[in-house]
């Protein structure tokens, strides 16, 4: 009763109101059921179904970095892995032995500008390198691969610039 009374939307005529709903009700149940396999009408689709494992769908771009860009990049890549932190370290203490009376900023940078070369020559010295080692040393590819737009888990996400 408590359902039925709920339909109640004109107080003068109740009982009237209540049928009204519950034909409504069973008519719609009636229709679902038998057309359960049709497309919605009105209702639009959700763009995102397909598109759950994560992958660009919008304005692919290919862009080509100055090769300032690209080493800075493949510093931060060697700087941030733990296989080079040896080497990294390794080569840090030699620029400070070669110039011991420079200052802390200067022997950064100078590593900065030499490590890239200096881990090159040493991992092709060793015949014992890892495979991640060999493929570091090669360094970013030229061309980089931009997305506007990009969908996972049912979300889109938009880049700004």
């Amino acid at each position: 009763m408590k359902i039925l009374k709920g339909y109640t939307k004109n107080l003068h005529r109740p009982e009237a109101s209540i049928v009204e709903r519950y034909i409504v009700e069973e008519a719609i149940e009636f229709c679902s059921k038998y057309i359960e396999k049709a497309k919605l009408v009105g209702l639009p689709k959700f763009r995102h179904d397909k598109r759950e494992g994560g992958k660009g769908s919008r304005r692919l771009h290919v862009i080509t970095p100055t090769v300032e860009d690209l080493q800075q990049a493949h510093l931060y890549v060697l700087n941030n892995n733990n296989e080079v932190l040896s080497c990294i370290l390794q080569h840090e203490g030699l620029v400070k032995e070669s110039n011991p009376k420079m200052s802390k900023n200067w022997v950064l940078k100078k590593h900065n500008k030499t490590f890239q070369d200096w881990f090159e020559d040493t991992i092709f010295a060793y015949d014992n390198a890892s495979e991640t080692l060999k493929k570091l040393i090669n360094g970013p590819k030229r061309n980089v691969i931009t997305w506007q737009g990009y969908d996972i888990n049912k979300y889109s996400f938009y880049t700004k610039a």
